[in-house]
């Protein structure tokens, strides 16, 4: 960590306006300040991220003069309502900055993500992105990552073996782990916007996370995980009348 700052909402909150609603808005409200006109732009998955296309879509001149791309379907719905296109990635060398959510983030801007399941495509995006901002409220701020289930992203094919091997990679680490296939509302298995499937682990705690990631993502099955580390490069906490950055060396 290398920089800290704190900046001081000017929106007026409704008093209708649930306080965890507000606070993902703050710290949307931080974020937005980073764009520029002509940007490329990543947009992330999430009600957090959610809240960044809200406000940028009301920005008109600011919005339709991006070129952006998304990690998810749902996204892509949400920022339609906005006259938002997003492009395909294949279309963009680098993207200027990523804009996304976490579901848990620890002090050194070590991630669990994939609650709503775009995990693989979130990576993508980070992965060519000169800033990747990672915006949440204050309750997705923690000590040690592993309360939140970590997400799995895995093939269709056998998923019971690749979960027997899950397993015995958590337990080399004397962790004691309830491994679940996702289902989605119906009970059916949750499936990505790729077609896998996603196993959730719980964990309680992660401690080994730069050993374990590596591990699990060497059994052939899995194609990625949930574990975001070293990617973020500042992290914008919002609470209940203003907003927090973190600033990461990458």
């Amino acid at each position: 960590m290398i920089e800290i700052l704190i900046y001081k909402c000017c929106s007026i909150s409704n008093k209708f306006l649930m306080t965890a609603q507000q606070k993902k808005i703050n710290a949307a409200q931080l974020v937005i300040k980073k764009i520029k006109p002509g940007m490329s732009i990543g947009l992330g998955t999430g009600s957090t991220a959610n809240e960044f296309i809200h406000i940028l879509g009301k920005d008109k001149n600011l919005s339709q003069s991006l070129k952006c791309t998304s990690s998810s379907n749902q996204t892509i719905e949400i920022a339609k309502n906005y006259s938002i296109e997003c492009l395909e990635l294949d279309q963009f060398d680098y993207l200027d900055i990523t804009i996304d959510g976490a579901d848990e983030i620890d002090k050194n801007g070590d991630m669990i993500k994939g609650g709503g399941g775009a995990l693989l495509r979130e990576k993508m995006l980070a992965n060519i992105s000169k800033e990747y901002f990672i915006i949440i409220d204050d309750s997705k701020s923690v000590k040690t990552l592993g309360n939140f289930p970590l997400p799995i992203e895995i093939i269709p094919f056998s998923p019971k073996s690749t979960i027997s091997q899950l397993d015995k990679v958590f337990k080399k680490y004397q962790m004691i782990s309830q491994i679940e296939i996702r289902v989605d509302a119906t009970g059916s298995n949750f499936i990505t916007d790729g077609g896998n499937f996603i196993v959730d682990c719980y964990c309680k705690k992660i401690l080994n996370s730069k050993e374990l990631n590596p591990e699990i993502e060497n059994i052939p099955s899995v194609i990625t995980t949930g574990l975001f580390l070293n990617m973020s490069s500042s992290v914008i906490i919002g609470y209940d009348q203003y907003a927090t950055e973190f600033n990461f060396d990458r």
